[in-house]
């Protein structure tokens, strides 16, 4: 699936080893109801999927953002009924094989360590974040960290993680070179061509290291907004989140179908494909919580209250799997899909 100071790096990387819709419609649809629907959604994901380690019926690197999307519900309604499975699941490591899932299980270890501050979470993590950057970024194309061991590609999603773990553990830890890492990764990343004029991601560089015109999916918009939100507040700069509004903007006008619901570019994605519209939504409910009040809050806030009504009834009130095409008919339902439900609902509590 689908993202030079070698002696500074050097010295900088040293201590991180030692970490041990209208005012109408908020009114008529609170937060409780959305709460409501997201625990509806989540006892079905783990009475048809859970399992001691995970769930059934995902991908190995889906586990990561679907521990995300259960601890952010979690954290927002209060319900740990499923706390044990959640943290079994965040360190079963099993199945990584690309770059990209080892930083979706840096980021929810980093996640899962902010609520159960177990050490081994955040040594595992600093560790693994060390072990990527050193070697796996290079100067080929002016920069970036290659999505497998190999180097063969460096594509959008897995430098959008690497952004995105950098600020989670900055978040965590205060240590410097973090912070250094996160402003490094997005300098690179925004000089690197992937980015259109309108604020969206195309999947990655070709072997000359252009934009290789691949589809914008949702994730790779999804992860950028989570990134650059945590980077607006560690730098204190509001740029960085003035950029992901414009993208999120971007994406719910134009990554939908004629009735506004979130779709894919392409449908050949397999399995993967489930969860990239979960990664959007969960980055996106985010987004939305820091911004200040205003136009684009209330279109933004609007339009996940739309595609939620349409999950819902998709999933017929909580009662069957919600398909992972949010028109229905694709068939593919699964562990995944139903999380991406589940971020959906959460996010239109936001």
């Amino acid at each position: 699936m689908n993202l030079r100071l070698r002696a500074a790096f050097t010295l900088a990387m040293a201590p991180l080893l030692a970490v041990a819709a209208p005012a109408r419609a908020e009114t008529s649809q609170p937060a409780p109801l959305w709460h409501t629907r997201a625990a509806s959604a989540a006892a079905l994901l783990e009475s048809t999927w859970g399992t001691d380690r995970g769930w059934k019926a995902s991908e190995n690197w889906q586990r990561f953002p679907i521990t995300d999307v259960l601890m952010d519900y979690e954290r927002r309604t209060g319900d740990r009924r499923w706390s044990g499975k959640i943290s079994a699941a965040v360190r079963n490591r099993d199945g990584r094989y690309l770059n990209d899932d080892d930083l979706w299980a840096v980021i929810a270890s980093v996640d899962a360590w902010q609520n159960e501050r177990d050490p081994e979470l955040l040594t595992w993590a600093a560790a693994n974040f060390s072990r990527l950057v050193t070697a796996h970024w290079d100067d080929r194309c002016g920069g970036g960290l290659w999505w497998d061991p190999k180097h063969s590609y460096k594509n959008a999603i897995t430098n959008e993680l690497l952004l995105h773990s950098a600020t989670r553990l900055y978040l965590a830890t205060g240590q410097e070179p973090y912070r250094a890492w996160a402003l490094r990764a997005w300098a690179w990343f925004e000089a690197s061509g992937m980015i259109g004029a309108d604020g969206l991601v195309n999947d990655g560089l070709d072997a000359q290291c252009r934009n290789n015109g691949a589809p914008r999916y949702t994730y790779n918009q999804g992860v950028l907004l989570g990134g650059l939100n945590d980077l607006a507040a560690i730098a204190g700069d509001p740029q960085y989140r003035a950029f992901a509004v414009r993208t999120a903007l971007a994406a719910t006008r134009t990554l939908v179908t004629a009735q506004g619901l979130l779709t894919e570019p392409s449908d050949a994605l397999g399995a993967d494909g489930p969860m990239f519209k979960g990664v959007f939504a969960h980055h996106l409910g985010h987004l939305v919580e820091a911004m200040a009040e205003g136009s684009d809050r209330a279109e933004l806030r609007a339009w996940l209250r739309r595609n939620g009504e349409a999950v819902w009834q998709l999933g017929a009130e909580g009662s069957q799997p919600v398909d992972g095409l949010w028109t229905g008919g694709s068939g593919q339902t699964g562990a995944a899909a139903q999380a991406s439900a589940i971020a959906l609902f959460l996010a239109a509590a936001s």
